[in-house]
Protein backbone atom coordinates (compact mmCIF):
# COMPACT_ATOMS: atom_id res chain seq x y z
CA UNK A 1 0.00 0.00 0.00
CA UNK A 2 1.16 3.42 -1.22
CA UNK A 3 0.23 6.46 0.79
CA UNK A 4 -0.19 10.26 -0.46
CA UNK A 5 -1.83 13.41 0.22
CA UNK A 6 -4.21 14.68 -1.88
CA UNK A 7 -6.51 17.87 -1.47
CA UNK A 8 -9.05 15.91 -1.36
CA UNK A 9 -7.76 13.59 1.53
CA UNK A 10 -5.03 11.24 2.59
CA UNK A 11 -5.34 8.69 -0.34
CA UNK A 12 -3.98 4.79 -0.21
CA UNK A 13 -3.46 2.95 -3.01
CA UNK A 14 -3.13 -0.54 -3.26
CA UNK A 15 -2.91 -2.67 -6.47
CA UNK A 16 -4.98 -6.00 -4.93
CA UNK A 17 -7.42 -3.97 -3.25
CA UNK A 18 -8.08 -1.77 -7.05
CA UNK A 19 -8.64 -4.75 -8.58
CA UNK A 20 -10.71 -6.46 -5.98
CA UNK A 21 -13.16 -2.89 -5.98
CA UNK A 22 -13.05 -2.77 -9.87
CA UNK A 23 -14.66 -6.49 -10.24
CA UNK A 24 -17.08 -5.70 -7.07
CA UNK A 25 -18.62 -2.34 -8.94
CA UNK A 26 -18.78 -4.40 -11.78
CA UNK A 27 -20.58 -7.35 -10.33
CA UNK A 28 -22.66 -4.67 -8.31
CA UNK A 29 -23.90 -3.25 -11.66
CA UNK A 30 -24.57 -6.61 -13.28
CA UNK A 31 -26.29 -7.91 -9.61
CA UNK A 32 -28.55 -4.34 -10.01
CA UNK A 33 -30.19 -5.59 -13.22
CA UNK A 34 -31.42 -8.51 -11.91
CA UNK A 35 -34.53 -6.59 -10.29
CA UNK A 36 -33.04 -7.83 -6.96
CA UNK A 37 -33.71 -4.74 -4.62
CA UNK A 38 -30.15 -2.94 -4.72
CA UNK A 39 -31.14 0.38 -5.94
CA UNK A 40 -27.54 2.32 -6.08
CA UNK A 41 -24.77 0.83 -7.57
CA UNK A 42 -21.19 2.61 -7.48
CA UNK A 43 -20.81 2.14 -10.88
CA UNK A 44 -24.00 2.15 -13.22
CA UNK A 45 -22.01 2.13 -16.65
CA UNK A 46 -18.93 -0.05 -16.82
CA UNK A 47 -16.97 -2.32 -19.16
CA UNK A 48 -14.68 -5.21 -17.98
CA UNK A 49 -11.92 -6.12 -20.19
CA UNK A 50 -9.73 -9.13 -19.34
CA UNK A 51 -9.50 -10.78 -15.94
CA UNK A 52 -7.50 -10.55 -12.52
CA UNK A 53 -4.82 -11.05 -13.07
CA UNK A 54 -4.15 -8.46 -16.30
CA UNK A 55 -7.53 -6.47 -17.00
CA UNK A 56 -9.13 -2.87 -17.30
CA UNK A 57 -12.65 -1.11 -16.14
CA UNK A 58 -14.10 1.11 -17.32
CA UNK A 59 -16.99 3.21 -15.84
CA UNK A 60 -19.21 6.06 -17.04
CA UNK A 61 -20.97 8.66 -15.62
CA UNK A 62 -23.41 8.90 -18.69
CA UNK A 63 -22.98 12.26 -19.24
CA UNK A 64 -19.54 12.29 -21.20
CA UNK A 65 -17.00 11.83 -18.12
CA UNK A 66 -15.25 8.17 -17.85
CA UNK A 67 -12.44 6.48 -15.61
CA UNK A 68 -10.14 3.79 -17.01
CA UNK A 69 -8.32 1.65 -14.21
CA UNK A 70 -6.07 -1.30 -15.74
CA UNK A 71 -4.09 -3.58 -14.15
CA UNK A 72 -0.81 -6.13 -15.03
CA UNK A 73 1.07 -8.02 -12.20
CA UNK A 74 3.25 -5.24 -11.92
CA UNK A 75 0.49 -2.63 -11.38
CA UNK A 76 -2.03 -0.15 -12.22
CA UNK A 77 -2.32 2.88 -14.25
CA UNK A 78 -5.41 4.87 -14.08
CA UNK A 79 -6.82 7.47 -16.70
CA UNK A 80 -9.59 9.69 -16.64
CA UNK A 81 -11.70 12.08 -19.03
CA UNK A 82 -14.05 15.27 -18.00
CA UNK A 83 -16.18 16.33 -21.00
CA UNK A 84 -14.45 19.15 -22.90
CA UNK A 85 -11.07 18.32 -21.14
CA UNK A 86 -8.77 15.91 -23.02
CA UNK A 87 -4.98 16.57 -24.07
CA UNK A 88 -5.53 19.89 -26.17
CA UNK A 89 -7.18 21.39 -23.33
CA UNK A 90 -5.58 19.64 -20.41
CA UNK A 91 -2.01 18.00 -21.28
CA UNK A 92 -0.79 20.80 -23.41
CA UNK A 93 -1.16 19.57 -26.72
CA UNK A 94 -2.26 21.47 -29.84
CA UNK A 95 -4.62 20.05 -32.96
CA UNK A 96 -1.20 19.50 -34.93
CA UNK A 97 0.83 17.40 -31.86
CA UNK A 98 -2.33 15.31 -31.15
CA UNK A 99 -2.24 11.92 -33.20
CA UNK A 100 -5.44 9.75 -31.56
CA UNK A 101 -3.31 7.60 -30.52
CA UNK A 102 -1.59 6.76 -26.94
CA UNK A 103 1.25 9.14 -27.13
CA UNK A 104 -2.01 11.50 -26.84
CA UNK A 105 -2.32 10.74 -22.96
CA UNK A 106 1.07 9.44 -21.80
CA UNK A 107 1.39 13.43 -20.51
CA UNK A 108 -1.12 12.09 -17.99
CA UNK A 109 1.29 9.96 -16.07
CA UNK A 110 4.73 11.32 -16.40
CA UNK A 111 7.57 8.94 -15.19
CA UNK A 112 5.58 5.94 -15.94
CA UNK A 113 7.96 2.72 -15.27
CA UNK A 114 8.54 0.28 -18.46
CA UNK A 115 7.14 -2.47 -16.18
CA UNK A 116 3.44 -0.78 -16.76
CA UNK A 117 3.34 -0.15 -20.19
CA UNK A 118 1.34 -2.91 -20.76
CA UNK A 119 -1.15 -1.74 -18.23
CA UNK A 120 -1.17 1.55 -19.89
CA UNK A 121 -1.92 0.25 -23.53
CA UNK A 122 -5.02 -2.01 -21.74
CA UNK A 123 -6.21 1.54 -20.71
CA UNK A 124 -5.68 3.73 -23.35
CA UNK A 125 -7.48 0.62 -25.41
CA UNK A 126 -10.75 1.48 -23.19
CA UNK A 127 -10.50 5.77 -24.38
CA UNK A 128 -12.67 7.14 -26.70
CA UNK A 129 -11.54 9.46 -29.54
CA UNK A 130 -13.00 12.56 -31.17
CA UNK A 131 -12.20 14.31 -34.17
CA UNK A 132 -12.77 17.40 -35.80
CA UNK A 133 -11.45 20.14 -38.30
CA UNK A 134 -9.32 22.59 -36.62
CA UNK A 135 -10.71 25.93 -36.82
CA UNK A 136 -8.34 28.14 -35.20
CA UNK A 137 -5.21 30.08 -35.87
CA UNK A 138 -2.51 27.59 -36.77
CA UNK A 139 -1.75 27.45 -40.33
CA UNK A 140 -2.79 23.58 -40.24
CA UNK A 141 -6.47 23.39 -40.84
CA UNK A 142 -6.71 19.95 -41.31
CA UNK A 143 -8.78 16.97 -39.30
CA UNK A 144 -7.52 16.10 -36.06
CA UNK A 145 -8.25 12.77 -33.93
CA UNK A 146 -7.61 13.27 -29.89
CA UNK A 147 -7.70 10.20 -27.95
CA UNK A 148 -9.47 11.32 -25.16
CA UNK A 149 -8.05 11.73 -21.85
CA UNK A 150 -6.56 14.43 -19.39
CA UNK A 151 -5.57 13.43 -15.81
CA UNK A 152 -3.82 9.87 -14.89
CA UNK A 153 -1.91 8.16 -12.50
CA UNK A 154 0.59 4.75 -12.11
CA UNK A 155 1.44 2.49 -9.47
CA UNK A 156 4.45 0.34 -9.50
CA UNK A 157 5.62 -1.40 -6.04
CA UNK A 158 6.25 1.37 -3.28
CA UNK A 159 5.71 4.34 -6.04
CA UNK A 160 2.82 6.32 -6.89
CA UNK A 161 2.67 9.44 -9.36
CA UNK A 162 0.44 10.91 -12.06
CA UNK A 163 -0.61 14.29 -12.74
CA UNK A 164 -3.02 13.48 -10.28
CA UNK A 165 -0.39 14.40 -7.73
CA UNK A 166 1.01 16.83 -9.95
CA UNK A 167 -2.31 18.87 -10.62
CA UNK A 168 -4.45 17.69 -8.05
CA UNK A 169 -7.70 19.95 -9.00
CA UNK A 170 -7.78 19.28 -13.02
CA UNK A 171 -10.51 18.35 -14.92
CA UNK A 172 -11.24 14.55 -14.30
CA UNK A 173 -9.18 14.22 -11.09
CA UNK A 174 -12.24 14.09 -9.10
CA UNK A 175 -12.69 10.26 -10.78
CA UNK A 176 -9.90 8.80 -10.03
CA UNK A 177 -10.00 10.11 -6.22
CA UNK A 178 -11.73 7.12 -5.18
CA UNK A 179 -9.54 4.94 -6.37
CA UNK A 180 -7.23 5.55 -3.34
CA UNK A 181 -10.41 6.15 -0.99
CA UNK A 182 -11.77 2.42 -0.94
CA UNK A 183 -13.65 1.19 1.69
CA UNK A 184 -13.26 -2.47 2.58
CA UNK A 185 -12.08 -3.05 -1.16
CA UNK A 186 -14.88 -1.63 -2.46
CA UNK A 187 -15.20 2.27 -3.90
CA UNK A 188 -16.90 5.10 -1.23
CA UNK A 189 -20.20 5.46 -1.91
CA UNK A 190 -19.22 9.32 -2.30
CA UNK A 191 -18.71 8.45 -6.11
CA UNK A 192 -22.92 8.81 -6.76
CA UNK A 193 -22.97 11.82 -4.92
CA UNK A 194 -25.71 13.18 -3.13
CA UNK A 195 -27.52 10.21 -2.93
CA UNK A 196 -24.03 8.38 -1.34
CA UNK A 197 -25.52 8.72 2.50
CA UNK A 198 -29.01 6.93 1.20
CA UNK A 199 -27.01 4.39 -0.16
CA UNK A 200 -24.95 3.49 2.38
CA UNK A 201 -27.49 3.64 4.93
CA UNK A 202 -29.35 1.07 2.26
CA UNK A 203 -26.36 -0.98 2.27
CA UNK A 204 -26.49 -2.07 6.04
CA UNK A 205 -29.65 -2.09 6.48
CA UNK A 206 -32.81 -3.91 3.37
CA UNK A 207 -29.68 -4.29 0.96
CA UNK A 208 -27.49 -6.26 3.69
CA UNK A 209 -27.90 -9.70 2.42
CA UNK A 210 -26.87 -9.07 -1.79
CA UNK A 211 -23.72 -7.20 -0.49
CA UNK A 212 -23.15 -10.05 1.50
CA UNK A 213 -23.37 -12.49 -1.58
CA UNK A 214 -21.31 -10.11 -3.95
CA UNK A 215 -18.39 -9.73 -1.28
CA UNK A 216 -18.55 -13.39 -1.11
CA UNK A 217 -18.91 -14.57 -4.58
CA UNK A 218 -15.96 -11.55 -5.68
CA UNK A 219 -13.59 -13.06 -3.14
CA UNK A 220 -14.33 -16.78 -4.27
CA UNK A 221 -13.86 -15.40 -8.17
CA UNK A 222 -10.37 -13.78 -6.89
CA UNK A 223 -9.35 -16.97 -5.88
CA UNK A 224 -10.39 -18.83 -9.09
CA UNK A 225 -13.49 -19.09 -11.18
CA UNK A 226 -16.89 -19.84 -9.72
CA UNK A 227 -20.60 -20.13 -9.76
CA UNK A 228 -23.37 -18.66 -7.59
CA UNK A 229 -24.66 -21.18 -4.84
CA UNK A 230 -28.40 -22.02 -5.74
CA UNK A 231 -29.31 -20.16 -1.94
CA UNK A 232 -27.41 -16.85 -3.39
CA UNK A 233 -29.47 -16.67 -6.40
CA UNK A 234 -33.16 -17.78 -4.35
CA UNK A 235 -31.75 -14.68 -2.45
CA UNK A 236 -31.31 -12.33 -5.33
CA UNK A 237 -34.50 -13.84 -7.67
CA UNK A 238 -37.15 -13.22 -5.04
CA UNK A 239 -38.89 -12.04 -8.18
CA UNK A 240 -38.10 -14.24 -11.72
CA UNK A 241 -36.14 -11.10 -13.96
CA UNK A 242 -37.07 -10.61 -17.61
CA UNK A 243 -35.75 -14.26 -19.33
CA UNK A 244 -34.07 -11.56 -21.80
CA UNK A 245 -32.55 -9.46 -19.01
CA UNK A 246 -31.43 -12.71 -17.24
CA UNK A 247 -29.32 -14.15 -20.06
CA UNK A 248 -27.66 -10.79 -20.51
CA UNK A 249 -26.68 -10.71 -17.05
CA UNK A 250 -25.30 -14.38 -17.15
CA UNK A 251 -23.25 -13.81 -20.32
CA UNK A 252 -21.92 -10.53 -18.52
CA UNK A 253 -20.81 -12.62 -15.45
CA UNK A 254 -19.61 -15.14 -17.32
CA UNK A 255 -17.29 -13.10 -19.13
CA UNK A 256 -15.35 -12.51 -15.48
CA UNK A 257 -15.73 -16.17 -14.41
CA UNK A 258 -19.04 -15.86 -12.84
CA UNK A 259 -21.54 -18.16 -13.55
CA UNK A 260 -24.79 -19.62 -12.17
CA UNK A 261 -25.06 -23.03 -10.46
CA UNK A 262 -23.79 -25.73 -12.50
CA UNK A 263 -22.04 -23.66 -14.95
CA UNK A 264 -24.91 -24.26 -18.00
CA UNK A 265 -24.01 -23.34 -21.61
CA UNK A 266 -25.70 -20.05 -22.65
CA UNK A 267 -27.21 -19.41 -26.37
CA UNK A 268 -24.73 -17.32 -28.56
CA UNK A 269 -25.47 -14.00 -28.66
CA UNK A 270 -27.38 -13.17 -31.69
CA UNK A 271 -25.98 -10.34 -33.75
CA UNK A 272 -27.55 -6.76 -34.02
CA UNK A 273 -28.63 -5.96 -37.54
CA UNK A 274 -26.59 -4.11 -39.74
CA UNK A 275 -26.47 -1.03 -40.18
CA UNK A 276 -27.74 -0.12 -36.43
CA UNK A 277 -29.04 3.71 -36.76
CA UNK A 278 -27.96 6.35 -34.15
CA UNK A 279 -31.89 7.99 -33.37
CA UNK A 280 -30.23 11.37 -32.68
CA UNK A 281 -27.76 11.52 -35.67
CA UNK A 282 -29.78 9.62 -38.29
CA UNK A 283 -26.40 8.04 -39.25
CA UNK A 284 -24.88 5.00 -38.24
CA UNK A 285 -22.95 3.23 -35.26
CA UNK A 286 -19.56 2.16 -35.57
CA UNK A 287 -18.58 -1.25 -34.77
CA UNK A 288 -16.90 -0.16 -31.32
CA UNK A 289 -20.35 2.19 -30.82
CA UNK A 290 -22.11 -0.67 -31.43
CA UNK A 291 -20.12 -3.00 -29.07
CA UNK A 292 -20.29 -0.77 -26.66
CA UNK A 293 -24.01 -0.17 -26.65
CA UNK A 294 -24.67 -3.82 -25.90
CA UNK A 295 -22.79 -4.07 -23.16
CA UNK A 296 -24.16 -0.95 -22.05
CA UNK A 297 -27.94 -2.05 -22.33
CA UNK A 298 -27.52 -5.82 -21.06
Amino acid sequence: MVLRNHPRGRLAFDRDAIVRAALRAYVEARVERLGCGLAYPVCDYSEWTGDVHRGALRTDSGCGDYEVVAWTEAGVVGLAYEKGFGPIDNLGLTPDTVTGGPEDVRPAVPGLPSELEPAFQLAVGKLDTVSDLYKGKLPNKRMYSELLAGVGFWLHGDRVAGTLFDDPKCPGAKRLVPWGMLQNGRLPFYVIGELAPLAAERARTVEAPIHAIIDAVVDRRLQGPTEFTPDEIATLLVKPPDPKQLLGVQRLLQKVGITWPGSPELPPEPPLPRPLINPFTGKPYSEPEIERLMKRNA
